[in-house]
């Protein structure tokens, strides 16, 4: 069972690593564009969510996730979030997705039921990799953190909140 009272808020989380790995974070908040769909699916969250977020300031793919994480708890008070080291949770990470990557994000109900996850990148970014040879995925990769896929990471956050929106 996830302790949220052990993990941190976002502005925590923002003010970790070093300088140079904050403004990085900050610069990718600032850029990112979010769907009208997006926003909307966030909005139209009508249960608790309770989002724990294994999340690292110096990891690349954390950097490209984390400004979705932001702007739904920023857009819907309904989302709670906290922010986790993963050492600590490794365990805990590997019990509920099999694998202790990063970023990863559990999202619970109200009764803490795992209702949905996302685990390093988006579903749908792993399925176009899945029969990549390592140089089309290497490529695949550096055009994820430039943003190129950030649909895919909508896409599923929407699937994901369904599940909390009657």
């Amino acid at each position: 069972m996830i302790d949220f009272s052990k993990g941190y808020s976002l502005e925590e989380y923002f003010r970790k690593g070093y300088e140079e790995e904050r403004d990085r974070q900050k610069r990718a908040c600032e850029r990112t564009v979010f769907t009208p769909e997006f926003e909307e699916a966030v909005k139209g969250v009508k249960q608790p969510v309770n989002l724990a977020a294994f999340a690292e300031i110096y990891c690349p793919d954390t950097v490209v996730t984390m400004p979705f994480v932001k702007r739904a708890a920023d857009l819907n008070p309904l989302i709670r979030l906290a922010v986790f080291e993963r050492e600590p949770w490794a365990k805990d990470l590997e019990a509920f997705t099999g694998a202790a990557r990063i970023p990863t994000l559990l999202f619970f109900d109200g009764d803490m039921n795992l209702r949905g996850k996302y685990v390093e990148l988006p579903d749908g970014l792993k399925e176009e990799m899945r029969d990549a040879d390592p140089g089309e995925r290497s490529a695949m990769t550096l055009e994820y953190r430039r943003g190129k896929f950030n649909g895919l990471i909508q896409e599923q956050f929407i699937a994901i909140l369904a599940a909390f929106s009657s």
